[in-house]
């Protein structure tokens, strides 16, 4: 990719920000791969789990397709509108048409394809640029196998001279994200290349109490991991089946809300269906964005000595 194309992948947020930054957040929540804790907790997402490996899928998994839904949408919509005024509107004027209009209405054109261009190469990015990115967490040989954030390529690094860390996501009004980040640094101490793993936490509010919550969740995921590398402990029985590529709509809108189930109670009950009426279409197109993703998104290929290490079985395929 040129630099104008990441620039534009960055403006969207395809391409993260923050691939390439230790910020003071992280560097004050590096965790200590030799040190255990007594708090542990089932990862939100696991992909494939086996005796040896362990698969994880990068923070935002569930909601990829977010660029290819509403960037196509949105990309197609800003294109036929300016489209209509180049082409369409000069037949419908009742008058005769001046030098002017001549510059105006191709223009209009130019716009078109100026403004909308950003959300499809967005579309385009998050398909076939990004791709579907993961983490394969090797026990026995202390291998991870993980699919950079910053060029998409698939890479290897040993588990001891990975630096892992809680790492700011994402924010705004409504709340901020946070999720389970690998550093590799550089003699300088300067980030070289990054991944995440796990599904993101959000945090609804910036209290002490929400704050300390996020930590202590992303914590205990990350000790399920720790654990799985530094003792195995937690890899002794399977896990069956493996990340589904081909997924239903049903599968897909779960992936993106796993906790859209309504209470038992009536007052809760008609205020989710209620919510649920209102967010229908920008939920469903979501969900139909994740559905094409998992179908037609680039998979990481890997090189043949990772695959022998690892058993062809444990990487996510259609």
């Amino acid at each position: 990719m040129t630099n104008i194309q990441k620039k534009i992948l960055e403006a969207v947020g395809v391409l993260s920000r923050n691939r390439l930054r230790l910020s003071t957040f992280s560097q004050n929540h590096i965790f200590d791969v030799t040190e255990g804790l007594d708090i542990i907790k089932v990862p939100s997402f696991i992909c494939t789990r086996d005796k040896e490996c362990l698969v994880l899928a990068e923070s935002w998994f569930r909601e990829r397709g977010l660029y290819l839904s509403w960037g196509t949408i949105g990309g197609t919509f800003i294109l036929g509108f300016f489209l209509y005024i180049a082409l369409v509107l000069p037949w419908t004027v009742e008058r005769d048409l001046g030098i002017m209009d001549a510059l105006i209405f191709p223009l209009m054109g130019c716009l078109g394809f100026l403004f909308s261009f950003p959300l499809v190469f967005a579309a385009k990015g998050e398909l076939k640029n990004q791709g579907l990115q993961y983490a394969v967490f090797n026990q026995r040989t202390k291998n991870i196998h993980y699919v950079s954030d910053v060029d998409f390529n698939t890479r290897t690094c040993r588990w001891d001279e990975c630096t892992f860390c809680l790492a700011y996501s994402a924010g705004g009004i409504e709340g901020n994200y946070y999720e389970l980040k690998g550093y590799l640094l550089d003699q300088e101490g300067s980030v070289r290349d990054s991944f995440s793993f796990d599904d993101y936490y959000y945090m609804p509010s910036n209290s002490a109490t929400s704050r300390q919550a996020m930590i202590d969740d992303l914590t205990a995921r990350f000790e399920y991991v720790r654990r799985f590398m530094e003792e195995g402990a937690e890899a002794k029985e399977p896990v069956r089946g493996g990340l589904d590529l081909t997924p239903t709509l049903s599968e897909a809108a779960h992936r993106f809300q796993p906790r859209s189930t309504p209470s038992d109670g009536k007052v809760a009950h008609v205020i989710y269906s209620l919510v649920r009426v209102v967010f229908l279409v920008p939920f469903s197109v979501q969900v139909v964005g994740h559905y094409f993703f998992c179908r037609y998104c680039r998979l990481p290929t890997w090189p043949q000595s990772v695959i022998d290490e690892c058993g062809e079985d444990i990487f996510p395929k259609r």
